[in-house]
C-alpha cells in the first residue's frame, strides 16, 4: 500500500469540474466600501481581469467550507480531527521543518503519518495539501441586488442611530463554475468530498455571509470529471480505466465500469468508500 499522504509520489491526479448554483442571494463581501462614489456601503467581492470587474467565490472561501465541514463529518463519525488544524499544527509543524530541513525522509514520512486526516487532506503550515481550489467564476451575466440594512443595538435591542447601511448581493440563478484538484487522494477522501457536496445540495450547509438571513444556499454538480491515474504500473486517463484502486489499507477500490459520463453517480460510490473507511477505522 502506498503513502498517499507523503508528496514524494504520484499515484493520480483528479480535476472535478463543478457548479455552483444560487438557490438564494448569496454574498462573499469586499469589506466596507471607502469609495465615496460607491452606491453601497458593503460590495460583493470582485476581481479584475482584463480591465473588468467580475464577481467570483474564492478558492479559499471554498476551501474553508469544505474543510470546516469534512471535519464535522469525521467527527460525528469518530473520526480524530484537531479543530482547524491547531493541534497537527502545534504537535508537529516544528518537528516537520526540522525533518524537511535536514533531508531525514524517513523521519519525514513519521510525522506526516502522525497528522489527523484533515489535515492531510487538507495541509497544514509546510504540509502542503491534497486538495486544490480553484476561484470559481461566472457563467454569463450576474445580477445584483441590493439590500438596505439597519445595525441593531445588543443591549438595548433597539435600532443604532445613524445606522442604515445597504448591501450588495448575488441574485438566485446565478452560476459559478471552476474546478477542484485532488492529488493522490484515497477514494474514502474522494466520498468525503462527496458528503460535503451532498450536504451543501441538501441546504444544511451555506456558503458566504448573511447565512443566518437566508443568503448562501447552492446546489453543485459535477460536470466532469478527469485526470490521470497510475494503473498497472502505467499512467492512464480514468476514462481508460475501469477500478479505482484502494491506495491504503483502510481504502476501498471503486468500481467506475458501468458509471460512463454520470458523475454524480461516481460521487455515490466514493461516499460509500467513506462509509467503509470509518468501518474498518472503528474496527482496528
Amino acid at each position: 500500500m502506498t503513502q498517499w499522504f507523503v508528496h514524494d509520489y504520484l499515484y493520480r491526479v483528479l480535476n472535478v469540474k463543478l457548479s455552483f448554483e444560487a438557490k438564494s442571494p448569496f454574498r462573499i463581501g469586499a469589506g466596507k466600501s471607502t469609495s465615496l462614489t460607491s452606491p453601497v456601503d458593503l460590495q460583493v467581492l470582485r476581481i479584475n481581469i482584463n480591465g473588468r470587474e467580475v464577481q467570483y467565490i474564492p478558492g479559499s472561501s471554498l476551501k474553508g467550507v469544505f474543510r470546516s465541514v469534512s471535519e464535522f463529518i469525521a467527527k460525528s463519525n469518530g473520526i480524530n480531527a484537531c479543530m482547524a488544524g491547531n493541534e497537527c499544527k502545534d504537535n508537529y509543524n516544528r518537528k516537520l521543518d526540522d525533518a524537511l530541513r535536514s533531508r531525514n525522509l524517513d523521519e519525514v514520512r513519521k510525522i506526516l503519518a502522525s497528522y489527523c486526516l484533515i489535515c492531510k487532506l487538507y495541509g497544514s503550515g509546510s504540509y502542503a495539501s491534497h486538495i486544490i481550489f480553484g476561484d470559481m467564476f461566472p457563467e454569463g451575466d450576474i445580477a445584483i441586488g441590493v439590500k438596505t440594512g439597519i445595525a441593531i443595538d445588543r443591549r438595548s435591542g433597539t435600532a443604532k442611530r445613524g445606522a442604515l447601511y445597504t448591501v450588495e448581493f448575488i441574485m438566485p440563478g446565478s452560476i459559478f463554475k471552476g474546478n477542484i484538484t485532488l492529488i493522490n487522494t484515497p477514494n474514502y477522501a474522494i466520498g468525503l468530498l462527496s458528503y460535503v457536496i451532498k450536504l451543501i445540495n441538501d441546504g444544511v450547509i451555506r456558503i458566504g455571509g448573511f447565512k443566518s438571513r437566508g443568503f448562501g444556499q447552492f446546489s453543485v454538480n459535477p460536470m466532469e470529471i478527469n485526470g490521470e491515474i497510475i494503473h498497472n504500473n502505467k499512467v492512464m486517463k480514468i476514462s481508460e480505466v475501469d477500478i479505482f484502486e484502494p491506495l491504503d489499507e483502510f481504502d476501498s477500490e471503486v468500481n467506475i465500469a458501468d458509471v460512463g459520463r454520470n458523475y454524480a453517480k461516481l460521487l455515490e460510490r466514493f461516499r460509500i468508500a467513506w462509509d467503509n473507511y470509518v468501518s474498518k477505522i472503528k474496527h482496528s
